[in-house]
């Protein structure tokens, strides 16, 4: 089998996850997992290992992937550093929640006059936490969604984050069925992958991964 097609162990990440305000109600994204669930039959379909680590979504998982089901962003956090040190390529493409709440009530919050002020607190970062600990063999892939200055943020995610590729969008791609987006590596130019159905985008974003594993 040639260097490229080498079969690798993969773990896509998919889906917005949930931080619970109380048992009825979160704080969550758009994200439909469209993008993530396409990466992951893109890679099945290539002969790649995978495991698919889900926020909730209303998409039906592929079968030949391995399939672990998470709500929050902790949950996922905790299923990546399980699963990572036995991979060859982790791509994070769900819309992990940036902040949860100080406190989760355990009943039903009522409705009251006036305002409610809830406190929220930073969520782990699972991504900068994988790019801390990858190893030498190992390929990162980051997704970055930005309304502006798209080159220029997602440049700055994939070199403080350590990654070995990036991929940018703007909001426009969110529980979209075709979406835009650039693409970039540490060391080569950006590449701008046209307006196609994310199965479409999702092949392109795993050939590259490919790639980038022969030139590693």
């Amino acid at each position: 089998m040639p260097a490229s097609k080498k079969k690798l162990k993969i773990i896509v990440t998919a889906g917005g996850t949930r931080e619970y305000i109380d048992p009825v109600r979160f704080l969550s994204n758009a994200s439909s997992g469209q993008m993530g669930y396409a990466l992951a039959r893109a890679a099945l379909k290539a002969g790649h290992r995978v495991t698919l680590i889900s926020a909730p979504t209303a998409l039906t998982a592929p079968a030949k992937a391995k399939l672990l089901r998470v709500v929050s962003c902790l949950d996922m956090f905790r299923a990546v550093k399980k699963e990572f040190p036995r991979c060859d390529c982790l791509i994070m493409a769900a819309a992990v929640s940036d902040y949860t709440p100080v406190k989760t009530e355990k009943r039903k919050i009522k409705k009251k006059t006036g305002l409610l002020t809830l406190q929220f607190k930073p969520t782990p970062d699972i991504l900068a936490w994988a790019g801390r600990h990858k190893k030498k063999s190992q390929i990162l892939v980051g997704f970055a969604l930005e309304d502006k200055n798209v080159k220029k943020n997602a440049e700055s995610k994939l070199q403080k984050k350590n990654l070995d590729l990036i991929v940018a969008n703007k909001p426009d791609a969110i529980a979209a069925k075709q979406s835009a987006v650039l693409l970039k590596s540490p060391s080569g130019p950006w590449q701008a992958l046209p307006y196609q159905s994310k199965q479409r985008t999702a092949a392109c974003i795993l050939r590259m991964i490919e790639k980038l594993f022969v030139e590693n």
